[in-house]
Protein backbone atom coordinates (compact mmCIF):
# COMPACT_ATOMS: atom_id res chain seq x y z
CA UNK A 1 0.00 0.00 0.00
CA UNK A 2 1.25 3.66 -0.77
CA UNK A 3 -0.45 6.64 0.06
CA UNK A 4 0.63 10.45 -0.16
CA UNK A 5 -1.23 13.81 0.83
CA UNK A 6 -2.04 16.25 -1.34
CA UNK A 7 -3.19 19.94 -0.72
CA UNK A 8 -4.88 21.93 -3.58
CA UNK A 9 -7.77 24.85 -3.37
CA UNK A 10 -10.51 22.56 -2.90
CA UNK A 11 -10.87 18.72 -2.49
CA UNK A 12 -11.91 17.87 -5.95
CA UNK A 13 -8.70 19.75 -7.04
CA UNK A 14 -6.25 18.01 -4.39
CA UNK A 15 -7.72 14.81 -5.66
CA UNK A 16 -7.36 15.39 -9.68
CA UNK A 17 -3.71 16.56 -8.80
CA UNK A 18 -3.11 13.57 -6.29
CA UNK A 19 -4.47 10.98 -9.58
CA UNK A 20 -1.75 12.72 -12.34
CA UNK A 21 1.00 12.20 -9.41
CA UNK A 22 0.27 8.65 -9.20
CA UNK A 23 -0.84 8.19 -12.86
CA UNK A 24 -3.60 6.34 -12.13
CA UNK A 25 -7.11 6.81 -12.12
CA UNK A 26 -10.14 7.51 -9.27
CA UNK A 27 -11.68 4.38 -9.15
CA UNK A 28 -8.23 2.80 -8.71
CA UNK A 29 -7.64 4.80 -5.02
CA UNK A 30 -9.47 5.07 -1.72
CA UNK A 31 -9.32 8.93 -0.68
CA UNK A 32 -9.81 10.41 2.54
CA UNK A 33 -10.17 13.66 3.20
CA UNK A 34 -8.53 15.54 6.10
CA UNK A 35 -9.47 19.21 5.70
CA UNK A 36 -12.09 20.51 3.14
CA UNK A 37 -10.80 23.79 3.39
CA UNK A 38 -11.90 26.93 3.15
CA UNK A 39 -11.66 30.87 1.99
CA UNK A 40 -8.38 31.07 4.11
CA UNK A 41 -7.45 27.06 4.47
CA UNK A 42 -6.14 25.17 1.48
CA UNK A 43 -8.21 21.06 0.96
CA UNK A 44 -5.98 18.39 2.53
CA UNK A 45 -6.95 15.00 1.14
CA UNK A 46 -4.44 11.21 1.77
CA UNK A 47 -4.97 9.31 -1.33
CA UNK A 48 -3.69 5.11 -0.91
CA UNK A 49 -3.19 2.94 -4.03
CA UNK A 50 -2.92 -0.43 -3.88
CA UNK A 51 -1.09 -3.86 -4.91
CA UNK A 52 -3.49 -5.94 -4.73
CA UNK A 53 -7.54 -6.36 -4.12
CA UNK A 54 -7.18 -8.35 -1.03
CA UNK A 55 -5.05 -5.17 0.20
CA UNK A 56 -7.40 -3.26 -0.75
CA UNK A 57 -10.38 -4.74 0.94
CA UNK A 58 -7.97 -4.87 4.12
CA UNK A 59 -7.31 -1.08 4.37
CA UNK A 60 -11.40 -0.61 4.21
CA UNK A 61 -12.58 -3.11 6.38
CA UNK A 62 -9.46 -1.58 9.16
CA UNK A 63 -10.40 2.12 8.35
CA UNK A 64 -14.47 2.12 8.27
CA UNK A 65 -14.35 2.45 12.07
CA UNK A 66 -12.46 5.06 12.35
CA UNK A 67 -13.69 7.13 8.94
CA UNK A 68 -17.37 7.39 10.52
CA UNK A 69 -16.96 9.85 13.50
CA UNK A 70 -20.20 10.07 15.13
CA UNK A 71 -21.33 13.02 17.16
CA UNK A 72 -22.65 11.74 20.53
CA UNK A 73 -24.70 14.02 23.29
CA UNK A 74 -24.19 13.92 26.87
CA UNK A 75 -27.15 13.57 28.82
CA UNK A 76 -28.82 16.22 30.42
CA UNK A 77 -31.77 17.55 31.94
CA UNK A 78 -34.14 19.54 30.17
CA UNK A 79 -33.21 23.01 28.97
CA UNK A 80 -34.69 25.76 30.63
CA UNK A 81 -34.76 28.50 28.59
CA UNK A 82 -34.68 32.02 29.86
CA UNK A 83 -37.68 33.17 28.09
CA UNK A 84 -38.01 37.42 28.57
CA UNK A 85 -41.38 38.52 30.72
CA UNK A 86 -40.22 41.83 31.22
CA UNK A 87 -41.62 44.37 29.31
CA UNK A 88 -42.05 42.44 26.20
CA UNK A 89 -45.04 44.17 25.32
CA UNK A 90 -43.56 47.39 25.36
CA UNK A 91 -40.83 46.00 23.37
CA UNK A 92 -43.25 44.38 20.83
CA UNK A 93 -45.43 47.29 20.10
CA UNK A 94 -42.49 49.41 19.25
CA UNK A 95 -40.97 47.24 17.03
CA UNK A 96 -44.33 46.47 15.16
CA UNK A 97 -44.42 49.67 14.96
CA UNK A 98 -40.79 50.75 13.61
CA UNK A 99 -41.29 47.69 11.45
CA UNK A 100 -44.78 48.39 9.84
CA UNK A 101 -43.93 51.41 9.25
CA UNK A 102 -41.46 50.50 6.91
CA UNK A 103 -42.55 47.93 5.37
CA UNK A 104 -45.43 50.94 4.11
CA UNK A 105 -42.98 52.97 2.84
CA UNK A 106 -41.17 50.39 1.17
CA UNK A 107 -45.34 49.58 -0.24
CA UNK A 108 -44.62 45.87 0.79
CA UNK A 109 -47.31 44.02 1.93
CA UNK A 110 -46.49 41.90 4.87
CA UNK A 111 -47.41 40.81 8.42
CA UNK A 112 -45.20 40.92 11.31
CA UNK A 113 -45.42 38.31 14.18
CA UNK A 114 -43.32 37.53 17.37
CA UNK A 115 -42.19 34.55 19.02
CA UNK A 116 -39.63 33.41 21.03
CA UNK A 117 -36.32 31.25 20.12
CA UNK A 118 -33.43 30.36 22.13
CA UNK A 119 -34.89 32.91 24.87
CA UNK A 120 -35.07 35.96 22.51
CA UNK A 121 -37.49 37.64 20.92
CA UNK A 122 -37.71 37.46 17.12
CA UNK A 123 -40.01 39.51 14.63
CA UNK A 124 -40.81 37.87 11.55
CA UNK A 125 -41.60 39.18 8.73
CA UNK A 126 -43.84 37.81 6.23
CA UNK A 127 -44.96 37.60 2.80
CA UNK A 128 -44.46 38.74 -0.52
CA UNK A 129 -41.48 40.90 -2.64
CA UNK A 130 -39.69 41.06 0.85
CA UNK A 131 -36.51 39.78 -0.33
CA UNK A 132 -35.45 43.92 -0.29
CA UNK A 133 -35.49 43.55 3.35
CA UNK A 134 -32.80 40.62 2.98
CA UNK A 135 -30.52 42.01 0.96
CA UNK A 136 -27.26 40.26 -0.07
CA UNK A 137 -26.32 37.75 2.34
CA UNK A 138 -28.62 39.23 4.97
CA UNK A 139 -26.68 42.74 4.79
CA UNK A 140 -29.95 44.40 4.79
CA UNK A 141 -31.37 42.40 7.26
CA UNK A 142 -28.87 42.85 9.86
CA UNK A 143 -28.80 46.70 8.79
CA UNK A 144 -32.72 47.09 10.21
CA UNK A 145 -31.82 44.89 12.86
CA UNK A 146 -29.05 47.02 14.16
CA UNK A 147 -31.68 49.80 13.77
CA UNK A 148 -34.91 48.12 15.70
CA UNK A 149 -32.22 47.34 18.56
CA UNK A 150 -31.32 51.00 18.69
CA UNK A 151 -34.43 52.54 19.15
CA UNK A 152 -35.37 49.39 21.57
CA UNK A 153 -32.32 50.42 23.30
CA UNK A 154 -33.55 54.22 23.66
CA UNK A 155 -36.96 54.21 24.11
CA UNK A 156 -37.33 51.21 26.79
CA UNK A 157 -33.81 51.01 28.38
CA UNK A 158 -35.34 48.47 30.53
CA UNK A 159 -34.71 45.80 28.39
CA UNK A 160 -31.61 44.38 27.83
CA UNK A 161 -31.26 41.72 25.58
CA UNK A 162 -31.21 41.31 21.68
CA UNK A 163 -33.90 41.48 19.59
CA UNK A 164 -34.09 39.44 16.12
CA UNK A 165 -35.58 40.17 12.80
CA UNK A 166 -36.31 37.58 10.75
CA UNK A 167 -37.85 37.71 6.83
CA UNK A 168 -39.46 34.71 5.66
CA UNK A 169 -37.68 32.30 7.41
CA UNK A 170 -33.95 33.20 6.32
CA UNK A 171 -32.03 32.91 9.69
CA UNK A 172 -34.20 29.75 10.22
CA UNK A 173 -32.43 28.79 6.70
CA UNK A 174 -29.59 30.19 7.60
CA UNK A 175 -29.04 28.58 10.84
CA UNK A 176 -29.94 25.05 9.71
CA UNK A 177 -27.12 26.00 7.18
CA UNK A 178 -24.31 26.70 9.67
CA UNK A 179 -25.58 23.52 12.35
CA UNK A 180 -24.98 21.06 9.54
CA UNK A 181 -21.75 22.89 8.72
CA UNK A 182 -20.81 23.04 12.48
CA UNK A 183 -21.29 19.28 12.91
CA UNK A 184 -19.37 18.53 10.06
CA UNK A 185 -16.33 20.52 11.66
CA UNK A 186 -17.05 19.01 14.84
CA UNK A 187 -16.28 16.07 13.63
CA UNK A 188 -13.02 16.98 12.14
CA UNK A 189 -12.30 18.11 15.96
CA UNK A 190 -13.20 15.00 17.44
CA UNK A 191 -10.88 12.77 14.94
CA UNK A 192 -7.98 15.51 15.42
CA UNK A 193 -8.61 16.76 18.55
CA UNK A 194 -7.66 20.47 17.71
CA UNK A 195 -9.37 23.47 17.71
CA UNK A 196 -10.69 24.64 14.62
CA UNK A 197 -11.97 28.74 14.05
CA UNK A 198 -15.02 29.39 11.78
CA UNK A 199 -15.48 32.17 9.82
CA UNK A 200 -17.04 35.48 10.85
CA UNK A 201 -20.48 34.92 11.64
CA UNK A 202 -23.47 37.21 13.22
CA UNK A 203 -24.43 36.81 17.22
CA UNK A 204 -27.41 35.08 15.68
CA UNK A 205 -25.23 32.32 13.74
CA UNK A 206 -22.55 32.12 16.51
CA UNK A 207 -25.46 31.03 19.31
CA UNK A 208 -27.25 28.81 16.84
CA UNK A 209 -23.91 26.64 16.29
CA UNK A 210 -23.19 26.92 20.24
CA UNK A 211 -26.66 25.82 21.10
CA UNK A 212 -26.84 22.87 18.45
CA UNK A 213 -22.92 21.53 19.83
CA UNK A 214 -24.04 22.40 23.56
CA UNK A 215 -24.07 18.93 24.62
CA UNK A 216 -22.54 16.78 22.50
CA UNK A 217 -18.89 14.94 24.51
CA UNK A 218 -15.63 16.70 23.76
CA UNK A 219 -16.76 19.48 22.18
CA UNK A 220 -17.03 23.36 23.39
CA UNK A 221 -17.29 26.79 21.59
CA UNK A 222 -15.91 29.75 22.39
CA UNK A 223 -16.05 33.58 20.45
CA UNK A 224 -12.55 35.15 19.11
CA UNK A 225 -12.45 38.92 18.05
CA UNK A 226 -14.78 41.93 17.10
CA UNK A 227 -17.45 42.75 15.19
CA UNK A 228 -18.25 42.42 12.64
CA UNK A 229 -15.20 40.10 12.10
CA UNK A 230 -15.72 38.05 15.65
CA UNK A 231 -15.59 34.00 14.65
CA UNK A 232 -16.74 30.90 16.56
CA UNK A 233 -13.98 28.72 17.73
CA UNK A 234 -15.02 24.87 17.67
CA UNK A 235 -12.84 23.50 20.64
CA UNK A 236 -11.85 19.76 21.87
CA UNK A 237 -11.88 18.95 25.62
CA UNK A 238 -11.01 16.03 27.05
Amino acid sequence: MRNIEVTSKTVDQAIEKGLQMLGVNREDVEVKVISEGSMLKKAVVEIYTFASQEEREEYLKNNKASNEVKLVKTESEDEIVDIPTENVEEVSAVVIEFLEGLLAKMEIEASVSRGIRNGDIIFKVNGESVNNLIGYHGETLEAVQYIVNTIVREKVPAYRKKIYIDVENYRRKRQETVEQIAEKIAKKVLTTKRSIKLEPMNSFERKAIHYALSNIEHIGTHSEGVEPNRCLVIDYID
